[in-house]
C-alpha cells in the first residue's frame, strides 16, 4: 500500500515527518519502549510536584517552558489533572515573568557587544522554546485570548531583518539586537523565533489576525529564504547561515536544536507539514542517522561527520552528554529510524536525572514527552 502525502498528514505529525519517501509504513512504537518511556516520565513529573501540589522551583531559562509543555502534553496523554494543573502553574509563571520586563523577553545571562559594552542578553532558543509551548498550552485550554496575543506581540517585536533572521541576543532592557542586524543570525537561535512565530501565527488567527499573518510572513520567510538554502546536500546546517563554524562550538548539537525546532513548527501547525519543509527534515534525520547516532551511546563509534570541530565531541557519552541522547532520539523516532531512535533512547532512560528541576531535567523530559504525544 502507497502512503501519500494526504495519507500521511491523516495520520498526523509522525506520520507526515516519516513520509516523505511515501512507500514507507508509518511504523508504531513498540509497547515495550513506550512503557518504559511513560513510566519514567511520569516517576520524573510526580516528583516535580510537592504534596500540596505546588511545582518544585524551576532553574535554569528554559525549564519553566519545557517543564509546562511536558507537563501538558502529558495530561494529554495520561488525563492526569495534576499534570493539567502543573503546565497552568508553570505557564502563567512564564507569563509573570514576561511581563515584568520591558519587551516580554526573559534575561539569560551577561553579553559582551562590540566594543566593550556589557548587556543583559536574553532571546533565543529559549525564547522560542517557551513562548511557543505557553501559547500550546493557552490555545488549548481556550479563553486565554489576551495572553496569547501578548505572546504573538513579544515575537513580532523581536528584532527581524528583512533578508530573513532573527536576533541571536537582544539588550533586554532595550530590545536591540547585541549584533547589527546586517548579520546574519546562528542558525539553531533563529529557527527557534522561527517555530514560535510559525506555531503562534496558527494561534491568533481569529483573534488577531494582522499578527497572525506578520509572524507567518516572517516565519516563512526565515525558513524558505534562508534556513532551507543554507541546508547542505548531506542533510547538515552550519552553525550560521553562512558556511562558517566556530571551532570551539559543538556544531553536531547545534545542528540537531535546529532539526528540532522545524520538527516542533510541524508538529504545532500542520500548514508547515508541507513537501519542501517536509523533505529538508527528513535529510537532516537522515544525517543525524548516518554521522551522529553511530558516535551516540550505546553505540561505540567516533564523529565520521567532515563537519565536527574540536569543540564537537569524538563520542557522545551518556555520562557527559545527556541531553544529546535525548534530543537525538527524538530527531531519529521522529524521521522514521525507529529502531536506531530506540535503541539510543532506552539507554538514555536508564539516565534519566527523575526529580531534576533544572535543565538536566528539562531537556529529558520535553523530548521524551513530544515521543510519547505522537512524534
Amino acid at each position: 500500500m502507497k502512503y501519500t502525502l494526504l495519507t500521511a498528514l491523516l495520520l498526523g505529525p509522525l506520520a507526515a515527518l516519516q513520509a516523505a519517501d511515501t512507500t514507507k509504513p508509518v511504523e508504531p512504537m513498540p509497547a515495550e519502549f513506550k512503557t518504559k518511556l511513560q513510566g519514567t516520565l511520569v516517576k520524573h513529573l510526580h516528583q516535580l510536584i510537592k504534596d500540596d501540589g505546588s511545582i518544585a522551583e524551576m532553574k535554569g531559562k528554559t525549564s519553566e517552558g519545557n517543564g509546562a509543555l511536558a507537563f501538558y502534553l502529558m495530561f494529554e496523554v495520561t488525563g492526569e489533572q495534576k499534570f493539567r494543573k502543573a503546565a497552568l502553574t508553570l505557564a502563567d509563571q512564564v507569563l509573570k515573568d514576561m511581563r515584568a520586563t520591558k519587551h516580554g523577553v526573559l534575561p539569560i545571562k551577561e553579553k559582551d557587544k562590540p566594543g566593550g559594552k556589557t548587556i543583559i542578553g536574553g532571546g533565543p532558543p529559549a525564547l522560542g522554546a517557551y513562548t511557543s509551548g505557553v501559547a500550546y498550552i493557552l490555545h488549548k485550554e481556550g479563553g486565554r485570548s489576551d495572553d496569547l496575543k501578548y505572546i504573538a506581540t513579544v515575537l513580532d517585536h523581536y528584532p527581524w531583518s528583512e533578508e530573513g533572521w532573527f536576533a541571536s541576543t537582544i539588550d533586554v532592557d532595550t530590545g536591540e539586537s547585541k549584533l547589527p542586524m546586517t548579520k546574519p543570525a546562528i542558525i539553531n537561535k533563529t529557527a527557534a523565533v522561527a517555530m514560535a512565530a510559525g506555531i503562534v501565527s496558527g494561534y491568533v488567527g481569529e483573534i488577531a489576525p494582522e499578527l497572525a499573518a506578520s509572524l507567518k510572513r516572517k516565519a516563512d520567510k526565515c525558513i524558505y529564504s534562508q534556513i532551507i538554502p543554507a541546508q547542505l546536500e548531506d542533510g547538515f546546517w552550519h552553525y550560521s547561515l553562512l558556511d562558517k563554524d566556530p571551532k570551539d562550538k559543538d556544531v553536531l548539537g547545534y545542528f540537531m536544536l535546529t532539526t528540532k525546532e522545524l520538527m516542533d513548527l510541524q508538529k504545532f501547525n500542520p500548514t508547515f507539514r508541507e513537501e519542501k519543509l517536509t523533505a529538508a527534515v527528513k535529510k537532516a534525520q537522515a544525517f543525524a542517522l548516518k554521522h551522529i547516532a553511530p558516535m551516540t551511546d550505546p553505540n561505540t563509534g567516533t564523529s565520521t561527520s567532515e563537519h565536527a570541530t574540536r569543540g564537537t565531541p569524538t563520542h557522545y557519552a551518556i555520562k557527559e552528554e545527556l541531553k544529546r541522547s535525548f534530543q537525538l532520539g527524538l530527531v531519529l523516532i521522529g524521521g522514521g529510524h525507529t529502531d536506531e531512535g530506540i535503541k539510543i533512547m532506552t539507554t538514555a532512560l536508564d539516565h534519566f536525572p527523575i526529580g531534576n528541576a533544572g535543565q538536566d531535567g528539562a531537556h529529558a523530559a520535553e523530548p521524551s514527552a513530544l515521543i510519547l504525544s505522537g512524534f
